[in-house]
């Protein structure tokens, strides 16, 4: 009897650390998140089928600067479930992969696995997603190969919130922003996977880490307060230094070759 309780005690102790991780504190003084808009340009016109990020572009001055043109993305390379609810058949259970129902891009498993969930946010098909139930929990941490500080979400349906923490290196919280996907803007498409088996339209909203940069964010759901996020995450790839070297080169000697024609043009 004695180990019995002693194991419903650790038990209980356990469940309750891993629901304060719900309700983190928001993290470092002078670092936060901001929200900005943004247009998504893709190839596909299939809603059941493969619908392929191409770029996107800053819609406000907020926080980014209008017209802002990103093309290359760092994606998801790793993941650790810190907490994910059981999937014991039907709509139980909390995050899963799921992927448009003629999709060839991503992976489908209901009950999510750190590997499946890399498989679906770690490739540019924007059908291939996180599916939440309504009423389930998860905590995960996403890992990126490089660092950045500005982040784009799809969220299918707009309908649903999802916590958004940026992590350090040690794991403490830099920020942390609430995000409402019925405050998104359509990204101009909409999605039929095999978890929904409908078209809903997908909207987007941008994240960006004023003050700092990160390779980690960590995502959660409550199924009590905030819930169903079915949802899609890349960043803004950030140029190497030898690569913005040589653009600046590239854009100087341009520059002296105009002047160099225009001098002659001038003699």
């Amino acid at each position: 009897m004695m180990n019995i309780k002693r194991i419903l005690t650790w038990a209980g102790l356990t469940a309750g650390s891993t629901l304060a991780l719900l309700a983190s504190p928001a993290g470092a003084a002078g670092i936060s998140f901001a929200p900005f808009s943004f247009s998504t340009d893709f190839t596909g016109n299939n809603s059941r089928g493969n619908i392929l990020l191409n770029s996107v572009t800053t819609t406000d001055s907020a926080t980014s600067a209008l017209g802002t043109s990103y093309g290359s993305f760092e994606l998801v390379s790793g993941a650790n479930i810190i907490h994910n609810d059981a999937w014991r058949g039907g709509d139980t259970g909390a995050a899963s992969s799921d992927m448009g129902r003629e999709a060839t891009i991503g992976t489908r498993q209901e009950f999510a696995t750190n590997a499946s969930i890399v498989a679906s946010l770690g490739n540019l098909n924007l059908s291939s997603i996180i599916d939440t139930e309504d009423r389930g929990s998860f905590i995960i941490d996403l890992f990126f190969a490089k660092a950045t500080d500005r982040f784009f979400f799809w969220e299918r349906g707009q309908n649903s919130k999802l916590l958004v923490q940026a992590l350090d290196d040690a794991g403490a919280v830099l920020a942390e922003y609430l995000l409402d996907s019925s405050k998104s803007d359509y990204a101009g498409f909409g999605i039929d996977t095999h978890e929904i088996g409908y078209t809903q339209k997908v909207g987007a909203q941008g994240l960006w880490l004023n003050g700092s940069s990160t390779n980690r964010l960590r995502v959660i759901a409550n199924g009590s307060s905030f819930n169903g996020p079915d949802f899609k995450v890349a960043g803004a790839a950030v140029p190497e230094p030898a690569t913005i070297a040589g653009t600046v080169l590239a854009a100087s000697a341009a520059a002296a070759a105009r002047r160099k024609k225009k001098a002659e043009a001038q003699a």
